[in-house]
Formats: C-alpha cells, sequence, structure tokens
C-alpha cells in the first residue's frame, strides 16, 4: 500500500534532518536522488484534489524549511572543508619545500 502523499512530504523532511544531524556529526552525506524525489513528490501534490491541498502545503512547507536549513549545513561543511584545506597549505614549513 503507498503511503499517502502528505505522509511522504513528512518522511522526506525526516530524512532531510538525519542527513542535517549527520552533517553535524561531521559525515559527508549523498544526496543522490533528493531532487527526483522532490520533483515526484511535488508533481503529485499539482495532480492532489482540491480537498488535499491545504494539509499538502503544510507538509511541503515543512519540507521546504528543511531544505533550506541543509542548504545552509552544506555551505557551512564546504566552507569548513576550504578553511582546513587553506590552513593545512599554509602550515607546511617552508624548509620542506
Amino acid at each position: 500500500m503507498t503511503m499517502p502523499l502528505e505522509a511522504q512530504f513528512q518522511e522526506l523532511s525526516r530524512a532531510v534532518a538525519r542527513s542535517r544531524a549527520a552533517i553535524a556529526q561531521g559525515a559527508f552525506v549523498n544526496l543522490d536522488g533528493l531532487d527526483a524525489e522532490v520533483a515526484r513528490l511535488t508533481a503529485a501534490a499539482r495532480a492532489a484534489p482540491a480537498q488535499t491541498r491545504a494539509a499538502l502545503i503544510a507538509a511541503l512547507s515543512g519540507l521546504i524549511e528543511e531544505l533550506d536549513r541543509l542548504a545552509v549545513d552544506l555551505q557551512r561543511q564546504h566552507d569548513a572543508a576550504l578553511a582546513q584545506q587553506a590552513a593545512s597549505a599554509y602550515a607546511r614549513d617552508p624548509a620542506s619545500a
């Protein structure tokens, strides 16, 4: 049995939150398929009956907030990796170069 669309949005939000938690722990996460899943769910929401749209809008809003937070976390992780790389480059002993 297929999960209701609202629940699918909520499950995807939880998956994004788990990715954010992993990033906070220093892990790199694989986001392959995330964009396709978001596209699939939003297309299904557009085709949903009018009486279900209010609940779907709320679930979609939650997903958007989670994705926005993920983008911030990924940028922060990227910036930290670049800073670490730069610090390593400048920390090399010039006498050994």
